[in-house]
């Protein structure tokens, strides 16, 4: 039902006002001056109470839309952080390695840069971040059923992938930075710091599959929007044909 909505909504919007215009046209005809205009006034501006109470509450879902894109661009911003550290990283340290303890740090690097990318790969960065809409959004203007398509089918595998996270301070990691740091403390610094932005990477990504989860709780919304936007349709001409009773 939700995907015929989707897909139609312009037309049905178009067909209630349709038909509101066939029944202002009726009362023009058969109830001319009566009360059935005053009755059309009140079903107008008690349409007009629900739409502003719909729009307030859409308004709540438009700022959980908003808080979702800020998430994103500080989710990729800090994404980009980590790979340029873990880069540099493995550029200085990791091409020629000679010492145990830099073994153990350089293939920590690899493994927290392996969930980095598979992280920025889940459908939640890819769609979400290249379309700036929520899922099953509701517009005004017709939708490309395969956009649409894909638009669920990432939806899907987001709830299905797995989010990849390592301790960047396990035994085995604080034991080798205790070791290496007397010899080559720039290694050791440099590691902590790939290591505080891995986590912040982490927490914010996090954040954003938490911002996304709320924004997917708040679709009937859209719904309730698209039925209020239906009723305002259908009593428009009641309410013109009204104003214009009053004048002729």
């Amino acid at each position: 039902m939700a995907d015929f909505i989707h897909i139609y909504q312009l037309p049905l919007i178009l067909l209630f006002f349709m038909i509101g215009s066939v029944g202002a046209l009726l009362l023009f005809k058969f109830a001319h001056r009566s009360k059935a205009w005053e009755l059309a006034d009140v079903i107008w501006v008690a349409l007009g109470g629900l739409g502003a109470v719909v729009a307030i509450a859409v308004g709540i879902y438009q700022e959980d839309s908003t808080a979702l894109n800020r998430q994103v661009t500080v989710a990729y911003t800090a994404s980009r952080d980590f790979d340029t550290d873990a880069a540099r990283f493995r550029l200085r340290y990791c091409n020629d390695v000679s010492e145990d303890e830099l073994q153990k740090l350089c293939e920590k690097v690899e493994y927290l840069s392996a969930s980095s990318a598979s992280n920025t790969a889940l459908p939640l960065f890819v769609s979400v971040t290249e379309r700036r809409a929520p899922l099953e959004g509701f517009t005004l203007l017709f939708k490309d059923r395969d956009d649409m398509d894909t638009m669920e089918q990432a939806a899907a595998q987001l709830e299905e992938a797995e989010f990849l996270a390592f301790d960047t301070r396990d035994v085995p990691t604080v034991m080798a930075l205790k070791d290496i740091a007397p010899t080559r403390p720039e290694i050791a610094a440099d590691y902590r710091v790939l290591a505080l932005t891995y986590d912040a990477l982490i927490e914010d990504v996090s954040a954003l599959r938490e911002a996304w989860e709320v924004l997917q709780s708040g679709r009937a919304l859209l719904i309730l929007q698209f039925v209020a936007i239906c009723l305002v349709a259908f009593a428009a001409p009641f309410r013109l044909g009204r104003t214009i009773d009053g004048l002729i």
